[in-house]
């Protein structure tokens, strides 16, 4: 009997502890949502300096302690003259008792559907102008203008991580979304923003004070292609954002230039990426096999190596420089992609040099035809102006600039034919054994060139051939390739022996009204095409002086 009253003392006791135990897991959602509904908005607004609003939030302790909730918007500083920073339909979170109710509010995994940013037009910062970035003038980079100094100023360092005594409001060891937007918004509501879709994103450590290691996966609008990065972000500077440090590796492949009117390509990149989001210096490079204009469609292999300055939160980019390699001709480039107040996308503004380059390579983009119809050693400097907006990239194009080409010789047989002609009628002295035989001629060029609307115009172009100095202007137009220069060329020979037989005889007569300075200087005229050049000496008009 004894022993009975024990066992029923002990049964009654287990029971009274299983209904209780049973009470508290049947009530602690009911108790703990009220209070994690404020502890975790206020931590989040703490955390990321914004107005946060909640719309459900729900506690589950089986089998398993789980969170989950809808309706999540971030407003950084409380703003609403621009959509909210951060947006969240849903999410779901695993956590520990302890972790929901220590300090810091800890969540386990925290999983994250259609999570929506949007960057405000002109960068983070409230009333601030970020339309470049570190003070850097918005003015036209063509001219020279770069972000100040070579590296980062000094309060362009963020400030340094939390040291470990401080405590972050929340943490999430580890955060995922498969279905997420990063918008860059405009400041003309009118405008398209930036759209960036983001495929996969995984973060570890997110809100606290050190570095979040994360991974991504993305596709970049323009020219689109797939983008792989992974690094560390953060921590979030939440006063100012646009101040957040990041320092990851990423790998850009096939990407389809065909968007872009009037080029066509493939494009890969790789490199690497540190700084803050307003300021962030890629070191890259980044490689098109088969670089091509579409009203010429030869492809040329082109290789770049540059350093840039990126403004994430405008998207405006200044390069310093970049290094690039068209087939086997060297290019330096230093300029920027930015957008302009009152226009929709950026334009591209870069100074151009080339050294001891090869025509050939150039002229490979520019005209049809299977082989470049020069060679020579090019040196060029240009400024290049593409501005944003439809239509051929050709047509958009501006360029201006000066070149010289030495040793330069016509590949096309019409074109270097009638300068063979030229130079052995151009020689005063008969006896040209000397000058080598007639196909070698070579000659010096140089001049200035303009480029619009798909037409390039050349002034001051002068070359040389034995026998003769050629000084013409005129254009060169890309659709139909065709050639229109007038100019004169200045000829060691006299008139007279020009020509031969009884021409000769009286051409020997006005010998001396023709003669300037030791030179026969007669009207030149170039059309035609480069396939088919039209060369003419109009000596009619040396004669009659009109």
């Amino acid at each position: 009997m004894p022993r009975f009253r024990v066992s029923r003392k002990w049964f009654i006791s287990g029971t009274v502890v299983a209904a209780a135990l049973a009470a508290l897991v049947l009530t602690l959602p009911i108790t703990l949502t009220p209070g994690l509904r404020t502890r975790l908005t206020a931590a989040l607004a703490e955390r990321f300096d914004s107005e946060v609003d909640l719309e459900t939030l729900r506690v589950a302790v089986l089998p398993r302690v789980r969170v989950s909730g809808s309706g999540v918007v971030f407003r950084h500083g409380g703003r609403r003259d621009v959509p909210p920073l951060i947006t969240v339909a849903s999410f779901s979170a695993e956590a520990g008792l302890l972790g929901l109710l220590g300090q810091p509010l800890r969540l386990k995994r925290v999983h994250l559907d259609r999570l929506e940013i949007n960057v405000p037009p002109g960068g983070m910062r409230v009333g601030r102008d970020d339309s470049s970035p570190s003070g850097a003038p918005a003015g036209g980079v063509g001219d020279g203008a770069q972000p100040e100094g070579e590296g980062a100023r000094q309060d362009d360092i963020p400030d340094e991580p939390g040291t470990p005594a401080e405590r972050a409001p929340v943490i999430v060891d580890e955060l995922l979304t498969e279905r997420a937007v990063l918008r860059i918004l405009r400041g003309d509501p009118a405008k398209e923003p930036r759209l960036f879709e983001i495929h996969h994103l995984s973060m570890r450590g997110a809100g606290s004070h050190e570095p979040w290691a994360f991974s991504a996966t993305l596709t970049n609008p323009t020219p689109p292609g797939r983008i792989e990065t992974h690094g560390t972000f953060g921590p979030w500077n939440g006063p100012e954002p646009a101040r957040t440090p990041l320092d990851a590796e990423y790998e850009f492949r096939d990407a389809d230039l065909g968007v872009f009117d009037g080029i066509r390509g493939t494009l890969t990149s790789t490199g690497a990426f540190a700084g803050v989001l307003e300021r962030i210096e890629v070191h890259g490079r980044a490689d098109v096999a088969d670089f091509a204009l579409d009203d010429v469609g030869t492809p040329v292999p082109l290789e770049t190596r540059f350093t840039s300055l990126v403004d994430a939160t405008n998207g405006n980019t200044w390069l310093k420089p970049v290094h690039a390699t068209l087939a086997q001709s060297a290019i330096v480039a230093n300029g920027g992609v930015v957008e302009r107040e009152g226009e929709d996308g950026r334009t591209v503004e870069l100074d151009i040099v080339m050294k001891d380059a090869r025509i050939g390579d150039v002229l490979r983009l520019a005209v049809r035809a299977a082989a470049p119809p020069m060679t020579g050693v090019l040196g060029l400097t240009t400024k290049f102006v593409l501005p944003p907006g439809p239509g051929d990239a050709v047509q958009k194009m501006r360029l201006d600039g000066s070149f010289q080409i030495a040793r330069a010789r016509f590949t096309a047989g019409g074109v270097q034919g009638k300068l063979n002609e030229l130079s052995q009628k151009a020689r005063a002295d008969d006896d040209d054994d000397d000058e080598g035989p007639a196909d070698q001629v070579v000659s010096d060029m140089s001049g200035r060139f303009v480029m619009s609307g798909g037409v390039i115009r050349f002034s001051n172009v002068r070359f040389m051939v034995p026998g003769a100095r050629v000084e013409v202007g005129g254009r060169y137009t890309f659709r139909g390739e065709a050639l229109d220069f007038r100019g004169t060329v200045s000829l060691e020979a006299k008139l007279s022996q020009l020509t031969t037989g009884v021409k000769s005889f009286f051409l020997r007569a006005v010998d001396p009204l023709v003669r300037r300075k030791g030179q026969t200087v007669i009207p030149i005229t170039i059309g035609g095409t480069v396939s088919e050049p039209k060369v003419g000496l109009d000596v009619r008009r040396t004669l009659t002086g009109n």
